[in-house]
């Protein structure tokens, strides 16, 4: 999600994010969060594998959420509005 290392996996989009240079309204919006920020921040003044530890952790916890399939929910043709 960042141009300057679109090949690689490491902290460079939150760096982006901290200069107001994040691609999406909800990116910046990370920013204003304070706890969020401080998060950020974290990330950025830890060792690498704080972050790569974060990461899996996150991955494992969106593995856990139900996804609904087949008339349960809807994929959405614009995401902001539910469709006819």
């Amino acid at each position: 999600m960042d141009p300057g290392s679109r090949k690689t996996f490491d902290l460079s989009y939150y760096s982006l994010l901290l200069k107001r240079r994040g691609l999406f309204q909800s990116d910046a919006a990370l920013t204003t969060d304070s706890t969020s920020l401080a998060f950020i921040n974290q990330l950025l003044t830890s060792p690498p594998q704080f972050f790569f530890d974060e990461f899996a952790k996150a991955m494992e916890k969106m593995g856990r959420v139900n996804v609904k399939t087949g008339s349960e929910g809807q994929i959405r043709k614009q995401c902001a509005l539910v469709n006819n």
